[in-house]
């Protein structure tokens, strides 16, 4: 049974062999539904985690300055036309809290799945200097980078304590049974002398 369409072949093939093209790629499209995945194979030695870490930056760094950029174009009244009473209450509650925070809403939307795309074009609508807006949004960039990182390998690091452990474990299980089996042997035997004597 093939596992695989034959038209896909291509495609795993050119991502197996170019995978950091691919890393580049679907971070730009898809920020940390790629992250994740690369940074697994990183800490499991088959990607370098400074090559990832580097194209995970500057794809995200570009796919964020396209969204700011973006925000520069449409003027702020084209968010008050955003469809549905719902929507315009969060739009105008998001935009009050990017007047007075904006430098801080910037840097926690990276940990906020859903909104970053959102708050980068906010920043552009509001025309945040673009100095606080590259510093910020690099500081957010590098910190949610680096805690999927040390989660990462924390996690793979514990796998690997756990998998240790488990072979001890393993070890101790089966000192147990030969314990219990040498007794069971030496017991019964010495019950059998009794017995049959």
């Amino acid at each position: 049974m093939q596992l695989m369409p034959d038209f896909l072949q291509p495609l795993f093939s050119a991502l197996y062999t170019h995978p950091y093209l691919f890393i580049a790629i679907g971070m730009i499209v898809a920020g940390e539904l790629v992250l994740l995945p690369a940074i697994y194979l990183a800490a499991t030695g088959r990607l370098d985690l400074g090559a990832v870490i580097a194209l995970a930056l500057a794809a995200t760094l570009v796919a964020d300055l396209a969204w700011y950029y973006a925000g520069r174009k449409f003027p702020a009244s084209a968010l008050s036309r955003i469809p549905g009473r719902r929507s315009a209450q969060v739009v105008s509650g998001l935009e009050r809290l990017f007047a007075r925070k904006g430098a801080h809403l910037l840097v926690l939307s990276k940990f906020v799945y859903g909104t970053r795309v959102a708050i980068q074009v906010l920043a552009g609508v509001h025309k945040m200097p673009f100095r606080t807006y590259l510093v910020a949004n690099s500081l957010g960039v590098l910190a949610v980078t680096g805690t999927l990182v040390l989660i990462a390998y924390s996690v793979i690091g514990t796998a690997r304590r756990l998998d240790e452990v488990m072979q001890d474990v393993e070890l101790a299980f089966l000192l147990f049974v030969a314990v219990v089996l040498l007794g069971y042997y030496f017991v019964g035997r010495r019950m059998r002398r009794q017995w049959f004597q």
